[in-house]
């Protein structure tokens, strides 16, 4: 039971009701709703993936940790180095057809290696717990939450001296367990999924150890409530509108937790406040290894979208500018993807059995290749043209007599019909003049940490003193 198809995960949502809210109404039923549709079709799409001959055998991978069949990218701890090159390739391929894959492996390993160090340092016993955890969700194949962003209030004061502090934190200790608090941001595809696992996300003083937590619980949990914001895509079912969008693409929602009793048996972190930033520097390595690759992916995906819009345009084969911005986008995408190898490559085993990649070579690409999606949506208006905006909608082709007048005047090339011209256009619109747009825009940015959380980890990996003596014996200085 451990690989769901699609139908199995839409038909596992009888047996939760969680407290979902969205545009300020509650969630009766997640499968159905419109506002949902989108992120449970990706899910499902997700499980139906599995089953594809030319993927299975790389999406699927039998797991040490329970012994099940399990997806790759979704549930493994990569504790082999070959994990880290065969995550790289799937997510890049992934990503080029969906524009997201999954990543809940990343999630899972850094937990792992921080709950070792917890248990390294203080002579606890979490990481056993959390085998547990792991084992059960690899029985149930069912897909989990990552809660990790605090809101952090005003960034200039650390989590214990906030005047009215909303990070999630310890409230109460009591026999059995303790009782959670707070708030986590970003919970990216939260309310479709089936549990909540809970990290820290900065560094913390001793006067913050309350608010060094891990832990997983249901997703519908008592007390544990999300406000969940509609993914970009339209509500209603489209057939030539939102290619991208209509399908794919994901929820995102603010995760409560008011006073939710965690069991001792799903706590994976209590106070120890020593080991709360170790997460967020083994997630600097393996997630943003994944986010160079998926950005590779993001490149593939626009530079085909370019290059079939140049080709119903009829100007593929003629302007020699829209063949440097296509090739340009291919290169940027091989300059990631090689990031994400050449971190693989550097890797260092972790204590726990995790490798990390090269934090240097990740940080490093990802800082290069997130810059330049800005520009591949500048190139795709310039090659598609003004009617990505102008054009008329899928209701007006639908009209018989709207249709004659549109069929005549929007064709282009002669080998493709007027309709399969404006399907190509309207999945450039999709990816540059939307609300899904503006939302790959915001992952890009800011998904796997801010740009200036590339550049600080470089600044530290990179022995920059080493190559000032260099230039010093070049410039014969002594001193």
């Amino acid at each position: 039971m451990a690989i769901l198809t699609g139908e199995q995960f839409r038909e596992s949502f009888k047996e939760v009701s969680p407290e979902i809210y969205i545009r300020g109404e509650r969630v009766e039923d997640v499968a159905s709703h419109p506002l949902l549709r989108q992120t449970v079709h990706h899910l499902a799409a997700g499980c139906d993936l599995l089953f594809e001959p030319e993927l299975k055998d790389r999406l699927v991978v039998r797991s040490p940790i329970s012994g099940e069949d399990i997806p790759r990218l979704g549930m493994h701890i990569q504790q082999e180095k070959e994990d880290l090159f065969i995550k790289a390739e799937l997510t890049r391929e992934v990503s080029s057809r969906r524009i997201c894959s999954a990543c809940g492996s990343n999630m899972l390993s850094v937990t792992w290696a921080m709950i070792h160090d917890v248990d390294a340092a203080h002579g606890t016993d979490y990481l056993s717990r959390y085998r547990d955890f792991i084992i059960k969700i690899h029985k149930t194949g069912l897909p989990f939450a990552w809660c990790m962003m605090d809101p952090k209030g005003d960034r200039s004061l650390p989590p214990s001296r906030q005047p009215e502090p909303t990070d999630l934190r310890i409230v109460e200790r009591k026999p059995g367990g303790v009782v959670v608090n707070g708030v986590k941001l970003h919970t990216t595809m939260g309310p479709c999924t089936r549990f909540v696992v809970v990290a820290p996300c900065r560094a913390l003083g001793k006067e913050d150890k309350d608010f060094a937590v891990s832990f997983a619980l249901p997703i519908d949990a008592k007390g544990v409530k999300m406000i969940a914001r509609p993914s970009p895509g339209p509500s209603r079912e489209t057939s030539m509108e939102s290619p991208l969008s209509s399908r794919f693409l994901g929820v995102e929602a603010m995760t409560i937790f008011d006073n939710v009793f965690v069991p001792e048996e799903n706590l994976f972190m209590c106070g120890e406040w020593e080991q709360a930033a170790n997460l967020s520097m083994y997630f600097a390595c393996l997630h943003r290894q994944s986010k160079c690759a998926c950005s590779a992916g993001h490149c593939d995906m626009f530079a085909g979208a370019a290059a079939l819009a140049a080709d119903v345009n009829g100007v593929s084969g003629r302007a020699s500018h829209i063949q440097e911005k296509i090739t340009g986008m291919i290169m940027d995408g091989e300059a990631g993807y090689g990031c994400a190898l050449g971190a693989a490559v550097n890797a260092k085993r972790h204590p726990s059995g995790v490798w990390m990649p090269d934090p240097l070579i990740a940080n490093s690409g990802l800082g290069a290749i997130r810059s330049k999606v800005g520009r591949h949506m500048e190139h795709l208006h310039d090659i598609a043209g003004g009617l990505i905006a102008t054009m008329p909608t899928e209701a007006d082709w639908n009209n018989p007599e709207l249709r004659k007048y549109m069929d005549k005047a929007l064709r282009g090339n002669p080998k493709y019909t007027t309709e399969e011209r404006l399907r190509a256009l309207h999945l450039i619109q999709d990816l540059a003049a939307s609300r899904a747009a503006g939302t790959i825009m915001a992952f890009t940015i800011n998904a796997a940490g801010s740009p200036a959380t590339n550049q600080v980890v470089v600044r530290r990996a990179y022995d920059l003193d080493k190559q000032i003596r260099y230039a010093k014996e070049l410039a014969s200085i002594n001193t």
